[in-house]
């Protein structure tokens, strides 16, 4: 049986397709068997596993990928991912979403997404540098910020105290969310990488056929979730994992490297491995 080592982080909705893959034993029908270590909360440690390979994938918006190859890692990009970030208010924000300080990590999409989907809808926003989310929701609360970049559980965490998703990036166009497998990895293993992906959509689309009530069952039983964590899970649905787009893998790189963030401009036909249709 062929083994793919990964790390990932419970409380990610990204993670759960590859939880119930594993449990249910889709993946021993394609004969893989996953190496699967858990953290159980979220770890801002620049994906060390991935890059000191520990692990032979990573999940993750594509900035994280671009740092990766800056870095010197191998690696190659399989698919794209359900999109999950979000812009949330708190509870007191201003409803004409001018000038908002919106609290994110410095590394990422939102000043992307600010010169594009969100120059318009959000103008004069002004993002505030806080890495960590769980210190992002305390800057909210304190009121030092008007809104944050989050995804699940966080958003929840900020409706529940009175705020609301002001843009979710399922909004967009674009998907500059991804899977990213070692390359050498998945140069040698094309056939585990392409059923493994099928493994994962087959996760997929039995958490998206369930009803309500049976995925937040689904978040206890199968994917170890408290029942106040599963009962986020009710209203969930994955997107279809797909090719990433040679657009959005250039749209992003090219500004990354305006913005200096990267060193040189890489070349999509060689970093975006077209798996899925093998």
């Amino acid at each position: 049986m062929n083994t793919i080592n990964l790390n990932l982080i419970r409380k990610n909705p990204l993670t759960i397709p590859v939880i119930m893959a594993d449990k249910l034993d889709i993946f021993k029908k394609y004969d893989i068997n996953i190496n699967l270590k858990i953290s159980e909360d979220f770890v801002f440690d620049g994906n060390s596993d991935f890059y000191e390979g520990r692990a032979d994938a990573m999940v993750g918006d594509i900035t994280f990928f671009f740092y990766m190859l800056e870095r010197g890692k191998k690696a190659v990009l399989t698919s794209n991912l359900t999109r999950t970030i979000h812009v949330v208010g708190g509870k007191n924000y201003p409803k004409d979403l001018k000038n908002l300080k919106v609290g994110v990590n410095r590394a990422g999409l939102f000043r992307l997404y600010l010169e594009n989907d969100l120059k318009d809808l959000m103008p004069g926003a002004k993002p505030v540098w806080i890495n960590n989310s769980y210190e992002r929701l305390k800057a909210l609360e304190d009121g030092e910020i008007d809104a944050l970049v989050a995804i699940e559980p966080f958003v929840t965490d900020v409706i529940e105290k009175g705020g609301e998703v002001i843009w979710s990036s399922k909004d967009s166009e674009k998907n500059l969310v991804m899977w990213a497998f070692d390359q050498t990895f998945c140069m040698n293993n094309k056939k585990l990488v392409s059923d493994f992906h099928k493994a994962l959509e087959g996760a997929q689309n039995l958490f998206n056929e369930a009803s309500p009530e049976e995925k937040i069952k689904i978040g206890v039983d199968i994917v170890g979730y408290n029942i106040e964590m599963a009962k986020r899970l009710k209203d969930f649905t994955f997107e279809r994992q797909a090719l990433f787009r040679h657009e959005d893998f250039n749209l992003c790189q090219e500004w990354m490297y305006r913005e200096q963030e990267i060193s040189k401009i890489y070349n999509s036909e060689e970093l975006i491995c077209d798996i899925l249709t093998n």
